[in-house]
């Protein structure tokens, strides 16, 4: 068995430990990622459907956005319904979030 010598180690290839493994990458932190799940499965399985804005902008800043920003579409508003009336929440019209509306 061949030994590793790491500064730290991350549990999860998820979206959050691959976006940390990167960060520390960028920061010239030595790091190895932990995934009980194979290759194929976690490159397969569905991912988030709604980014936060701060995720947003940090997987800008890390540079991981080329997918994101391709593929991506922008949430512009919501829906409620309530006693059969149905109201929007127009995201870019009341400049909500980053939005300039």
């Amino acid at each position: 068995m061949k030994k590793m010598k790491t500064q730290v180690a991350i549990i999860g290839a998820g979206p959050s430990g691959l976006l940390l493994g990167h960060l520390l990458h960028l920061q010239g932190i030595d790091t190895v990622i932990l995934e009980r799940k194979s290759p194929e499965y976690v490159l397969s399985r569905i991912r988030a459907g709604v980014l936060e804005q701060g995720l947003v902008d940090l997987l800008r800043e890390a540079k991981v956005n080329e997918r994101m920003d391709r593929e991506g579409m922008v949430h512009e508003g919501v829906s409620f319904s309530f006693n059969g009336e149905q109201r929007r929440i127009d995201f870019k019209k009341y400049g909500v979030y980053g939005f300039n509306g």
